[in-house]
């Protein structure tokens, strides 16, 4: 009799799950405020759909195909929407004003545990307080100071990949593992006051080699928040040197950050970006755990930046000899010393091969979340608490926005020299826009310049191995993970030689 009772009680728990599941199904395709938004039918009902794209590690391309095939706005899970316009863009992420509502961050994506930084911030108050914090290490006159050292670094990487080029007998060498060496040694310089040592070494550091594991750990969270049932799948979607990777990651953090901690002020303030934070008395430069997160995500934001723009530039200069061609005579037209931030910003077609680098792949691939207020976007009322972005992949692959989106085209961004487009610059939002632009755009800028610049003018370039799809080859896990890629760099001058001794 017992027995029996179990059963049918189990019998009517299943009914009444499956009942639940249809009227729910049937509200989130016909009756939920985005039912009229079109999108994958399995997005409506379930956040199954978002998260299985996003670990595909194609989330980029699955929800590029999806606006091509349904539109600009589209529903990509039961209370979420993607936009491909500029004016939605505009919308979402600019300065809110008197008349016009905040979209804050949204607090699915946006938690990291119970110490905040000012990429995790919500609050746009206390995110305001944080960048007046670090505002100072990123002022111009600081970015002056910190030139000497991003050029004692490039001209050292420059020297090593000529090198490593040579013992390697014209194999090449991997550009997706030694463009990073350069990138995260001139970030821990400027985070930590101390460099990986990796351009030295002309190997990757345990810290920069678990990076991606580390990034891949952290979003699983959020994936458990939007549908608690994936944490059943958790142990399948994450190896144990997954978890021991990102131990060892934050582990080696605290113990930098202790190093940077303990060494007198005057060492390292003009030197890197900590010394404003910890000068401030209080808040921030108290803490621990606060300087170890603000650390952590500075150098990954700072470098991974840095590093996917310059070997993107690289791999399309390499690949398209003309283009090549015109920033080599730019360049070269200065005397290797003379590559300095001041003569580099007036370089008009280096610039360009930088804005079209980081259009057609642009870090950041994926939409950052926020939460609407309850306002219009781009002609569309957003009811308050969806969920809304827009993706930089998407937006800067539109045909509807760009001539010939999938090509590299620097000249585009050349006025009145052949530019396909009237406005560039007003589709483009590399460093996202309003409250939360980057505060370290000047500094990437400054760093991609000078490296790719002091790159062109010493060396030849030469890829010795196809990459194939280098572009669609790539996965993003929050990162991009990019598939191999093998150039040969060729000293081209013995005065430069000379002059990388020099400087």
């Amino acid at each position: 009799m017992m027995g029996l009772s179990v059963l049918t009680a189990g019998i009517a728990a299943v009914f009444m799950g499956i009942t639940y599941w249809i009227c729910w199904c049937i509200y989130a395709l016909w009756f939920h405020p985005l039912a009229n938004y079109p999108g994958p039918k399995a997005a409506a009902i379930s956040e199954i759909w978002f998260v299985w794209a996003w670990t595909t590690g194609r989330y980029p391309y699955i929800l590029e195909e999806a606006h091509q095939k349904y539109g600009d706005v589209i529903r990509i899970s039961p209370n979420e929407l993607s936009f491909a316009t500029v004016q939605a863009h505009r919308d979402i992420y600019s300065t809110p004003s008197r008349t016009r509502l905040p979209f804050l961050k949204d607090g699915i994506f946006y938690n990291n545990g119970d110490v905040t930084n000012i990429f995790y911030e919500r609050d746009p108050v206390e995110h305001s307080k944080m960048r007046k914090v670090l505002a100072p290490g990123f002022s111009g006159g600081n970015i002056k100071k910190h030139e000497g050292m991003i050029h004692q670094y490039v001209d050292m990487f420059v020297r090593k990949v000529t090198e490593l080029s040579v013992k390697r007998c014209g194999k090449g060498i991997d550009a997706n593992e030694a463009i990073p060496w350069l990138a995260f040694d001139i970030m821990g310089e400027l985070t930590f006051g101390e460099s990986f040592d990796a351009v030295a070494r002309g190997e990757t550091h345990m810290w920069i080699s678990i990076l991606n594991d580390s990034a891949y750990a952290a979003i699983l969270p959020s994936f458990v928040r939007r549908a608690p049932s994936i944490v059943l799948a958790i142990p399948f979607m994450l190896s144990l040197s997954s978890l021991r990777n990102l131990r060892k990651h934050y582990a080696y953090t605290v113990d930098t950050v202790r190093r940077r901690l303990s060494r007198p002020p005057s060492a390292s303030a003009d030197r890197d970006l900590f010394a404003p934070v910890l000068e401030q008395g209080s808040g921030i430069g108290n803490d621990e755990k606060h300087l170890v997160a603000l650390a952590q995500a500075m150098i990954i934001a700072g470098a991974d930046t840095a590093t996917n723009v310059m070997t993107t530039a690289l791999y399309f200069l390499c690949a398209t000899p003309g283009c090549m061609e015109k920033a080599a005579a730019e360049v070269r037209a200065l005397r290797y010393d003379q590559l300095n931030g001041d003569e580099l910003s007036k370089l008009k077609y280096l610039n360009a091969v930088i804005e079209e680098a980081m259009r057609l792949f642009p870090p950041i691939a994926f939409g950052l979340p926020r939460v609407s207020p309850g306002e219009m976007v781009d002609g569309h009322f957003i009811p308050k608490g969806v969920r809304l972005s827009v993706s930089h992949w998407v937006l800067n692959r539109s045909p509807q926005i760009w001539d010939r989106p999938c090509e590299f085209i620097p000249e585009r961004w050349l006025k009145n020299e052949g530019s396909l487009e009237k406005s560039s610059e007003a589709a483009h939002f590399p460093f996202s826009s309003g409250p939360r632009t980057c505060l370290g755009m000047a500094q990437a800028y400054l760093e991609m310049r000078i490296t790719l610049a002091k790159l062109i003018h010493a060396c030849d370039m030469r890829v010795t191995q196809d990459p194939g799809d280098w572009i669609g080859a790539a996965k993003m896990h929050m990162m991009w993970k990019r598939a191999p890629w093998m150039v040969h760099f060729e000293r081209r001058s013995e005065d430069d030689e000379n002059l990388l001794e020099k400087y």
